[in-house]
């Protein structure tokens, strides 16, 4: 792979006029930029920092500061963010073909639309602090995937597949027009990319909040040296653990009736506001949405001596040409915090690497590296996820026009 430098500004930054190890300059977009950022966030729901990649699941948390509060929904709303308030009830609930109903959240008007993927374990809460600012710009749209937040559980599994079909079907009930822009944080990345990759007619652009790409789990696999490669490994395992250990409490009622024993499986460290603390513990607690977190972080993580995880075998068989949409990846530079600092080194080149060759798939893909300690870029740097988003959508919209 090309070299990476460590800019003046703490960032690691994609040296493009380098080779990679076939002797081809990598291709990740026509500029890059390096924003440095600071703190740390964490999801809904549950767990504890690990050297695992899965990141992005509802099992891996960080802290903002010390003793702040938990992810963007911990903390207070700022002007210009959607209000607190706007997240204790549903929004509007869109019932699809088989009579479940989503929740869909939109604010804005114009086109094209911006849809927004949440990452693992989230819902369209993680979108607080940028979207009443896209909404500025265009309409913008949130939702609750099957069985989180105010949406109603499916009867499978939530798999890349079931999650593509019920988006799928969504937008369609939901009349939203295409083509819309997809925006995927982490796991949603995936999402997004496999939307795009599906139904590529109906989306005219695309920006990527540190995705998990096709490919990212055997990128940083290939780099780490012993014992930390069997370290990341059973970590995952661990949180796979963690995940089905909180599924079977829920189902047992134990969440509901001793939440302070089983803190981690809920909204821990609670967040600000009583009311939707409240709230983010009933939902957390339900045997649907601890299912829905399972199932997912069961999808999207390999299993034990198995480097390919039940989506990427997907991915394997999927043809990724984005051909020439506007397409961002926005990448955090320094989030294997758990790792020493040679292997961590390591596998963020790795992993950027892998975000890089995915932007490449378009001829009009580009990755900005944020230098950031956590993977909430949305929350770390609402700013730079808001001109990321509001770029596609102007390009989208010159095309549309033309």
């Amino acid at each position: 792979m090309g070299e990476m430098e460590f800019d003046a500004l703490g960032a690691w930054a994609w040296d493009l006029g380098r080779s990679d190890s076939t002797g081809e300059r990598p291709q990740p977009g026509a500029e890059i930029m390096v924003i440095p950022t600071g703190g740390t966030f964490h999801a809904k729901g549950k767990g504890t920092m690990s050297v695992s990649l899965k990141r992005a699941n509802a099992l891996v948390l960080g802290c903002f500061l010390a003793g702040a509060p938990a992810m963007g929904h911990a903390h207070a709303a700022s002007p210009g963010e959607v209000p607190t308030s706007a997240y204790e009830h549903p929004q509007t609930l869109v019932t699809l073909a088989d009579g479940r109903r989503l929740n869909l959240f939109c604010l804005g008007s114009g086109s094209p639309t911006v849809v927004m993927e949440a990452g693992g374990g989230d819902d369209s809460l993680s979108f607080q602090a940028v979207q009443a600012r896209v909404a500025n710009v265009t309409r913008v749209c949130s939702y609750d995937r099957a069985g989180m937040g105010f949406s109603d559980p499916s009867p499978y599994p939530t798999t890349l597949m079931h999650v593509i079909a019920d988006l799928h079907g969504l937008l369609d009930r939901a009349h939203i027009g295409r083509p819309i822009v997809l925006v995927g944080h982490s796991d949603g990345g995936l999402y997004a990319a496999f939307y795009a990759a599906t139904y590529g007619q109906q989306v005219g652009g695309m920006v990527l909040i540190d995705p998990d790409s096709p490919g990212l789990d055997q990128s940083a696999l290939s780099v780490l040296d012993q014992p930390w490669l069997t370290t990341w490994r059973s970590d995952e395992q661990r949180d796979i653990a963690q995940a089905r250990d909180c599924l079977t409490l829920a189902r047992r009622g134990a969440l509901i009736a001793k939440p302070s024993q089983y803190a981690t499986c809920l909204d821990d460290p609670p967040h600000h506001d009583a009311a939707l603390h409240h709230l983010l513990d009933t939902q957390l607690s339900r045997p649907t949405e601890q299912s829905a977190i399972y199932t997912q972080d069961v999808d999207t993580t390999p299993a034990a001596n198995n480097t390919l995880s039940p989506a990427e075998k997907v991915f394997q068989a999927t043809h990724f040409d984005f051909g020439d949409k506007p397409f961002v990846i926005l990448s955090g530079t320094n989030e294997q915090s758990g790792l020493p600092l040679a292997e961590r080194t390591k596998v963020n080149q790795a992993m950027l690497a892998n975000q890089a060759e995915l932007a490449a798939r378009s001829s009009e893909g580009r990755q900005i590296l944020i230098d950031s300690s956590t993977e909430y870029l949305q929350l770390a740097k609402p700013d730079v996820v808001v001109q990321a988003i509001t770029e596609v959508v102007e390009k989208v919209r010159k095309r549309s026009a033309s």
